[in-house]
């Protein structure tokens, strides 16, 4: 007779097999990997896999969810005294941009999920609240719930655009340009005007030194430490 675990025993199962299955993603690819490996890699059954999981999209959900917080902290680090409030956000787009940009394996994961609308629609879920802040500071307004979720899901799908167009071998020139390319679409896709977007510009390119340091720490931390 199996004995019944406790929700946080559960949990703490869920969380050890996610654990696993980001090791063998970055190690192997997403679309290398199959539950039957992943069971295999973590030394259970298929069975016990898809008892926590229904399959590598939710797990594929999981872990882009984790890789949206580590961006958004990284973010904030950036940020000075003098930013306009839609930095932070443009900040954590062009920072998963360049992960996407820099690392094979990361970019694999991410135009997997951005491939899948629910996946787009829980990350745009998990940030409603962060970035609703930041639009209502940057427009001096309170969104709707669902306002909030259309702007976000419409940026998610702009970097998706972008990182699927990157897999498939079309870019903008140069990294410079190519950073500065997606902050215009963004700037331009959340209404900023010409003055903010032109200080906007301005600050990322001053920031670039930065930027570049806090992704590949970034990019190391997530090969090194794993994604908690």
């Amino acid at each position: 007779m199996a004995i019944a675990r406790t929700p946080e025993e559960e949990q703490a199962v869920k969380d050890s097999l996610i654990a696993i299955c980001a090791e063998v993603f970055l190690r192997d690819g997403y679309s290398n990997v199959t539950m039957k490996s992943l069971s295999e890699e973590a030394g259970c059954t298929t069975g016990k896999f898809y008892s926590n999981f229904t399959g590598k999209p939710e797990i594929l959900r999981i872990l882009i969810g984790k890789l949206v917080r580590l961006n958004y902290s990284e973010a904030e680090k950036l940020m000075t005294k003098d930013d306009v409030p839609m930095m932070q956000m443009i900040y954590f787009f062009l920072l998963e941009y360049e992960i996407c940009h820099v690392n094979d394996k990361l970019c694999e994961l991410f135009y997997y999920a951005y491939e899948d609308s629910a996946c787009v629609k829980d990350i745009a879920e998990q940030m409603k609240e962060k970035l609703g802040t930041l639009l209502a500071e940057s427009y001096g307004t309170k969104e709707s719930d669902e306002v909030l979720m259309a702007k976000s899901a419409m940026n998610f799908n702009i970097l998706r655009s972008i990182i699927v167009g990157e897999r498939n071998g079309y870019g903008f020139g140069d990294e410079k340009k190519q950073i500065m390319t997606l902050a215009d679409t963004i700037m331009a896709s959340t209404g900023i005007d010409g003055k903010n977007a032109a200080k906007v510009r301005a600050q990322i390119e001053k920031q670039m030194p930065a930027f570049r340091d806090a992704t590949y720490n970034l990019i190391i931390r997530i090969l090194q430490k794993g994604l908690d």
